[in-house]
């Protein structure tokens, strides 16, 4: 026989797990969300090479939410009233599934939203789709398919809960109402003990996440994470030393400002600026394109009033950069608010300034590095007539414009049309078969045979935008602002369209000839000579306009102008994400280089352009020692 000691032990442990029993469905249901929740993230680490530290920073997270769902609500049965209500278990039940459900949806959105873009969701991607939706557009074309999977999982989940709600009603009962044998609060003493364990869990997950969200801007880990990112105002991720930096670049960009000439006299032209959004230059037709996709541009440059640059890049392969190194003259690092963009230097010199734009400019923080010292700006948010992403909201921003009276003005116009979430008007769909977007799914499915319906619809978004830029001179002449102007048509990135693999679409991940090789053409009938137009990136296109009007160019500004007969030979590139990646272009008389290095593996590629345009042989491993090491430093020296 055992002792009397150990009969009154294993009795106390008979009676203890008893008094768990009611808990047993509670813990099932939220091992059973965790271990959903640790799946998806062990497997988003694995597909975006991201640390495997992250797991243990989201999934505190994530228990920590899952918990409050069960608990705060169950707060409510200390009511007498709330806890015999018949209906108060099932509300229980579907607080926690929906909450899981909600998570489960943001995991899906965010994982598509990281795939395509390379950014994670954020609330401000989420309120302009609903606001897409509200005004009759879609700002990212899904399926009903995808709609109704989304229904039937939160149905299921839904029914799985109430199915136990019984059980879920009677486990929290159990841990939080007094007397019950397992109660947190089954007695005074053991109430204070819980309290003061729950106040200190709360107040140290509530620190951590207020630390975490003030640190994740600065780090590549938290910002990784879904729930934090989720409610960052910006996508943005920069290096610690980042808020230093930037004070000091605003510092010497105010000075530059403060200190550049003003009453000079110079030749006062109205100034656009029309971006079309990833347009790529060899899909058009003043660029070669054997396609009729910009006819009007085409009689423009065959009429001797377009001067084309013949190689011409963006900065970066994403959006933020590209419209900023255009309008601020600065490489990546340099960008941000504060800069000294060229409609600052204009309106200094008694200019009207008109930012009319489609699409959202608020995602990556381009809206807060706009500014508001313009006379005026307008974007969906101005309008109810089209949706976020439609080019015909430009011309709803033009009839806000007054008519040219002698006070010149200045205009930055942003193009969606050929951008994969742009607006697709039935009238250019000349080229058939077309890919709805509903069917880009095919795309990642790697089904090459609908690549052809791919191209036809990215063509014939070209041939859209260029009709959208012929109504936009239109309108601009009817206003009078065309008469003594000078236009800058151009991109602010190009677009993969597959030619490399089924990861080779979009743009924003990569720096290949595909993503940053940009149209760049200068409306100006006037006589003038353009020096230099063999070679060109975007932060040249702010001083050739400020040379063209004959005004100094700042001294803070990094281009060149197209106006200065001496010929550039190097650009520097990077894409937009927290991993980097990184390139050179190095063109001379005889050769012409491009130089890769992807911070992510730490992979280096080299490619002769000349010989080898679409990049498809790496030199990197036979190439002079020698070359290799002067772009190396290159590259080192443009990040310093």
């Amino acid at each position: 026989m055992g002792a009397p000691g150990e009969s009154l032990r294993s009795g106390r442990l008979v009676a203890s797990l008893r008094a768990l029993a009611p808990l047993r469905t509670v813990v099932l249901i939220l091992s059973a969300e965790l271990l959903a929740s640790t799946i998806f993230i062990c497997y988003f680490c694995r597909a975006f090479k991201v640390s495997l530290l992250l797991i243990p920073i989201h999934l505190p997270l994530v228990a920590g939410l899952l918990v409050a769902a069960l608990l705060l609500p169950g707060l409510l049965l200390y009511n007498g009233w709330v806890r015999r209500w018949e209906a108060t278990k099932y509300w229980m039940a579907l607080i926690l599934g929906s909450t899981f459900s909600l998570v489960a949806i943001l995991y899906a959105a965010d994982y598509a939203s990281y795939f395509w873009t390379g950014f994670h969701l954020n609330y401000k991607l989420i309120y302009l789709y609903l606001w897409d939706l509200r005004h009759g557009s879609d700002l990212v074309s899904l399926s009903r398919s995808i709609y109704l999977s989304v229904l039937a999982f939160g149905v299921l989940v839904l029914a799985i809960h109430l199915a136990y709600a019984e059980s879920i009603s009677r486990g929290v009962q159990c841990l939080l109402l007094p007397g019950r044998p397992a109660s947190l609060f089954k007695n005074r003493r053991r109430t204070a003990k819980s309290s003061l364990v729950i106040v200190v869990l709360l107040l140290a997950y509530s620190v951590s996440i207020y630390f975490m969200l003030r640190r994740a801007p600065y780090s590549e880990l938290l910002s990784n994470d879904p729930f934090l990112s989720l409610v960052r105002s910006s996508t943005e991720v920069r290096d610690p030393d980042y808020p230093a930096f930037a004070d000091k670049v605003r510092q010497q960009d105010q000075n530059c400002r403060n200190n550049y000439p003003r009453g000079a006299r110079f030749e006062k032209k109205n100034v656009v600026i029309i971006m079309a959004d990833a347009l790529r230059a060899d899909h058009t037709q003043v660029y070669g394109y054997t396609r009729a996709t910009t006819p009007f541009l085409q009689t423009l440059l065959d009429g001797g009033h377009l001067h084309k640059v013949e190689f011409a890049t963006s900065t970066c392969s994403g959006t933020f950069c590209g419209v900023m190194s255009t309008l601020a003259s600065k490489p990546f690092r340099w960008l941000m608010p504060g800069n000294y963009k060229i409609y600052d230097l204009l309106q200094d010199q008694g200019y009207n300034t008109y930012l009319i734009l489609v699409g959202s400019h608020d995602m990556q923080g381009l809206k807060e590095a706009y500014g508001q010292n313009v006379t005026m700006f307008f974007d969906y948010t101005s309008s109810t007539k089209y949706g976020s992403t439609d080019d015909r909201l430009v011309f709803d921003g033009l009839t806000r414009v007054p008519a040219y009276s002698g006070t010149p003005g200045f205009f930055y116009i942003h193009l969606m049309g050929t951008h994969l979430t742009g607006v697709k008007q039935d009238a250019f769909n000349a080229y058939q078969p077309t890919a709805n977007r509903n069917d880009f799914k095919a795309i990642f499915r790697g089904e090459n045979d609908h690549w052809p319906a791919v191209i036809n619809t990215y063509d014939n978004s070209v041939a859209q935008v260029d009709a959208t830029i012929k109504q936009i001179f239109e309108v601009l002449e009817a206003k009078g602002y065309l008469r003594d102007s000078l236009v800058v048509i151009m991109a602010d990135h190009g677009e993969g369209l597959g030619e490399r693999s089924k990861y080779g679409w979009g743009h924003g991940h990569w720096l290949y000839q595909e993503f940053i090789r940009i149209p760049l053409l200068i409306y100006d009938p006037t006589p003038v000579r353009y020096e230099n137009l063999a070679f060109a990136t975007q932060v040249d296109v702010a001083p050739t306009i400020i040379d063209r009007l004959g005004l100094p160019i700042p001294g803070c500004w990094r281009g060149k102008s197209f106006l200065d007969d001496s010929t550039r030979i190097v650009t520097t590139h990077r894409t937009d994400s927290s991993r980097p990646c990184y390139a050179v272009l190095s063109r001379t008389s005889q050769s012409f280089y491009k130089y890769i290095y992807c911070s992510v593996g730490k992979t280096e590629e080299l490619y002769d352009l000349n010989e080898d345009p679409k990049e498809q042989r790496n030199l990197i491993g036979t190439a002079d020692a020698s070359l290799v090491q002067r772009l190396r430093e290159e590259l080192q020296s443009s990040n310093e």
